[in-house]
Formats: C-alpha cells, sequence, structure tokens
C-alpha cells in the first residue's frame, strides 16, 4: 500500500459507520467514561462533612481541677470555662480527634485520616499532585505518542491505572496515597489524549466533530454514573468504590487484542504493511473488498489531481481496477514535525498561543465547576448529578452548531454563555443571605455555565487536533495539558 494515500479518502471507502470503525470507536469511549470516574471521584472520595472536636473530659486535662465547668465545641478547637473563685477558660485543639455529622453517613479519605483543620491543606495537596500528574503526564505522553503510537500510549497508560488503583486500595498512609495521585494523574491524561486522539483520527474529516461529540456523551455518561456508584457506597470505606472503578479497568490486560492502532498514524510514519492489515481487516468487517477499497481511494485521488491542473481536465477511468495498475505514487516521504516547528511559524506561533490561553481558562473553568459541587446550595449528589447532565445539551448544541456556524464561533458562543450565567451566580450569591430560592436560583446559573464551558472545552479538543499535521497533532498537545494543569492547580485552594 502507497505511502501517499488520502487516509481520509480511505475511510469514506470503508463507510465512516461501518461496523469496524463502531468497534473501534466503542473501547474509546469506555475509555473516556473511566477517565471522568478516576478524575472526579474525589469529589465523594474526598468528601468533608460537617464536624467538630469530639467529646473529652475536662478533669483529664487538668486533673487538679476539681469544679463546675462548661464546654464548648468548636469545628478545631474546646473550649472549657472553670466556674471557679478565680474564673478561667481554656482553649485547646482536638485532643480526641473529631466527630463527623452523623447525617452525613460517609465515609472519605479526609474522615479516615482527619484531614479537618491544620490538616486540611493535605487534601488540597493531594488534588493539586493529581493534576500536576496530568500536566506531566500529557506533556510526556503525547511525546511518546507520537514516536510509539496511539495505541501502545493507551494500553500501558490504562494498564498503569489499573494497577495504581489497585495499591490505592490498600495504601495505608496519606503520603502514599498523595504520590500515588500523581502518577495517577499521568496515566488518567495518557488514556484520556490517546483515547481522544484514536476517535478524531478513526473517521474522516467531516465526521471528527461526531467522534468529539460523542467524546463528550462518553465523558458526561462516566460523570452521570459516579452519583448513584457513590450514593449507594457512601456508607462502605471509600476504598471500595476505588476498588470498584479498579475492577472497571480490568479488561485492560487484554486490550492490546480488541483493537488496533490508528491508520493514519501508521501512514504517516510510513509502516505501510502494518496499515494495510488493518484496511484489509477494516474491509473484511465492513463487508467490502480491500482492492475496491484502495481502487476507490486511487480514482478519488486522481480526480483531485486532475483539477488541480490549469487546463481543468479530470482524468477518470471508469474501472477501478485499472486505477489500481495505473496510478503512480509521486512522494513516499514522511515529514517529521516537533514542537521547534511551532515558535518557527509565526501564524502557528500565534494560533498555539490563542488555543492555550483557551485551554487555561475553560480547563480552570470547568474543574472548579465540578470540585465545588459540595458547596453548592441543595443536595450534592443531585447537584452533582445535574452538573453532569446537562453535559448532555452541551453536546447535543455542539452536534448542532460546530458544522454549521464553524469552531471558533461556537466556541466564542459557548464561552459567553459560561461567562455570563456564572456571573450571574456570583451576584444572586451574594445577595443569598437565608433565602432558599435564591439559593437555588444560583445553582441554576451555575448548571448553565456548567452547560456553556462544557461545549466550550469540547470544542477546543477538536479545534486542537484540527491546526496542525498528523506528525505534529498530538505533540502540541504538550502545551495545553501544561496550561491545563497549571491552571486547575488554583482550583483546590480557590
Amino acid at each position: 500500500m502507497e505511502q501517499n494515500l488520502d487516509v481520509d479518502e480511505i475511510w469514506r471507502a470503508l463507510k465512516p459507520w461501518g461496523r469496524y470503525q463502531i468497534r473501534q470507536l466503542s473501547f474509546m469511549w469506555v475509555a473516556i467514561l473511566l477517565t471522568a470516574l478516576h478524575l472526579l471521584v474525589v469529589v465523594f472520595n474526598g468528601y468533608t462533612p460537617q464536624f467538630q472536636c469530639a467529646e473529652i473530659s475536662p478533669t483529664n486535662q487538668n486533673s487538679s481541677i476539681n469544679s463546675t465547668y462548661d464546654v464548648t465545641y468548636d469545628e478545631c478547637s474546646v473550649t472549657m470555662s472553670y466556674n471557679q473563685s478565680n474564673s478561667s477558660q481554656t482553649t485547646i485543639s482536638c485532643p480526641n480527634g473529631y466527630k463527623y455529622n452523623a447525617h452525613d453517613d460517609i465515609s472519605s479519605f479526609v474522615t479516615e485520616w482527619g484531614l479537618v483543620c491544620g490538616e486540611s491543606i493535605k487534601v488540597d495537596i493531594s488534588q493539586f499532585l493529581m493534576i500536576l500528574g496530568q500536566g506531566v503526564g500529557g506533556f510526556l505522553f503525547t511525546g511518546l505518542s507520537d514516536k510509539f503510537g496511539r495505541k501502545t500510549v493507551h494500553i500501558s497508560s490504562h494498564i498503569l491505572l489499573f494497577v495504581l488503583c489497585l495499591i490505592t486500595v490498600f495504601i495505608p498512609s496519606f503520603l502514599g496515597f498523595a504520590v500515588l495521585r500523581f502518577f495517577a494523574g499521568m496515566t488518567v491524561e495518557g488514556l484520556l489524549l490517546s483515547s481522544v486522539t484514536l476517535c478524531v483520527e478513526t473517521l474522516p474529516m467531516e465526521w471528527r466533530f461526531v467522534a468529539e461529540v460523542t467524546g463528550v456523551v462518553s465523558w458526561t455518561t462516566g460523570i452521570v454514573m459516579l452519583t448513584p456508584l457513590s450514593y449507594i457506597m457512601q456508607t462502605f470505606s471509600w476504598r471500595y468504590l476505588e476498588l470498584l472503578l479498579a475492577l472497571l479497568s480490568v479488561y485492560s490486560l487484554v486490550e492490546n487484542w480488541l483493537f488496533d492502532e490508528s491508520l493514519r498514524w501508521l501512514m504517516a510514519n510510513g509502516r505501510l504493511g502494518e496499515a494495510e492489515k488493518v484496511v484489509r481487516k477494516a474491509a473484511k468487517m465492513n463487508k467490502l473488498s480491500f482492492d475496491q477499497v484502495i481502487g476507490i481511494v486511487k480514482a478519488k485521488m486522481r480526480e483531485m489531481e486532475a483539477l488541480d491542473k490549469e487546463n481543468g481536465v479530470i482524468l477518470v477511468a471508469s474501472d477501478s481496477d485499472a486505477v489500481t495498475e495505473t496510478y503512480i505514487p509521486k512522494n513516499t516521504e514522511v515529514k517529521k514535525y516537533s514542537m521547534i516547528d511551532i515558535l518557527r511559524d509565526r501564524l502557528i506561533l500565534i494560533n498555539s498561543i490563542v488555543i492555550w490561553f483557551v485551554w487555561v481558562t475553560n480547563s480552570l473553568t470547568y474543574t472548579g465547576l465540578n470540585l465545588i459541587t459540595p458547596t453548592l446550595y441543595g443536595n450534592r449528589f443531585v447537584n452533582f448529578f445535574l452538573l453532569g447532565a446537562i453535559e448532555y445539551l452541551s453536546a447535543l448544541t455542539e452536534f448542532l452548531l460546530i458544522n454549521r456556524i464553524g469552531r471558533k464561533k461556537t466556541l466564542i458562543i459557548l464561552m459567553g454563555i459560561a461567562g455570563a450565567s456564572l456571573l450571574i451566580s456570583t451576584l444572586i450569591s451574594s445577595l443569598q443571605g437565608d433565602n432558599s430560592a435564591l439559593g437555588y436560583l444560583a445553582t441554576f446559573f451555575v448548571l448553565m455555565g456548567k452547560y456553556g464551558i462544557t461545549g466550550a472545552f469540547s470544542s477546543v479538543f477538536l479545534f486542537t487536533s484540527e491546526l496542525y499535521p498528523t506528525n505534529l497533532s498530538t505533540d502540541t498537545w504538550r502545551g495545553d495539558p501544561v496550561w491545563y494543569s497549571a491552571s486547575c492547580a488554583f482550583c483546590p485552594p480557590l
């Protein structure tokens, strides 16, 4: 099979939504769903319920005092007032630990390790390490994906994530947990980016937006699934929920035999023998002939070459087999690119800077909205579910707009909706007081903000993949996860 065959034309000849493509995409959709579970489970596993100091006996604190006393329990301290002739008051930190609100009836790593008051910063540190890991993983795995293939990165990331989750289930200390969070962030990002790239590269250009939208649907389904799973398991240790997520990835051990490498990557890197095997397999599954597919592709390419001629004459053979024999490829050189090419080309550099800035604003907003769910007015499970379900509407909006008005206009409109809605929600929250109606109204506008930012964030993924050639497309994503992590790192402390 020749080097310069147009990959989009191959996918068109194979029928874009054939059985092979559906099978290939299905594994990517499942992987995207799992990444949503792993990234956002911290909302429940790291939940901080209402708490106060556990009960103490004041005489144990000062046995020489035998008097009437009053004890006031606060979140992080206990105040003891002694009614003696010389009355005194003593304030100490919680000597017997903490008592959590029985109404919440939950077990998180916060309650297990007592990560409240002065220790609460550790919760933010664990989330920061997860996000930092995403940035490092995005920078590392995008380069590895271009060099060794999307499939290799996908499977290795998935297996590592499976192993890390199993270790997390049994980790005895917070320090070990925090370290594992960093490496889990790396593997999740590698799995997510390789899955999105494989989705986009499995369909011709005119169908890529559908691949992106279905990716959003898969991600959203993961968020929606997380709510009932967390609700059902809220009375158990957070480790059981972590174990469940690990078991959902057990199939990664046999994933090498379940899907194929990206055809576009194989062609771009001159691995024509493997590419031909993929096309033959796809043709067989889609009930087509390999020779027929290649014949259609070459006929179409001859037609496009003829259109480029000055005289505009189109010369196309009627017999596709004859075209297969007479067509001679003109260029079989594999062009390699690197990040340096971004810096050399002024237009690409400007586009990259704009895209990176959009990644910062979108990722900061999107991640922040997911993490603040427990603080919104109303039930935290219902709020998280609604903030996830609203993304289905975002996917539908993106599907309807992105090909009609273009990527840029869709991005601007959805970011505008997000910004306006969140501004209104902030103003309402500042005036809320004890008014429950205003509380629910503020939550509604947060939902609208999530609707807008989800569609905008999804559009950025598609926009990024289409700005650069194949050998540079994922390499340019190195900058995107870095900006993503830099912006999201502010989310926990904020």
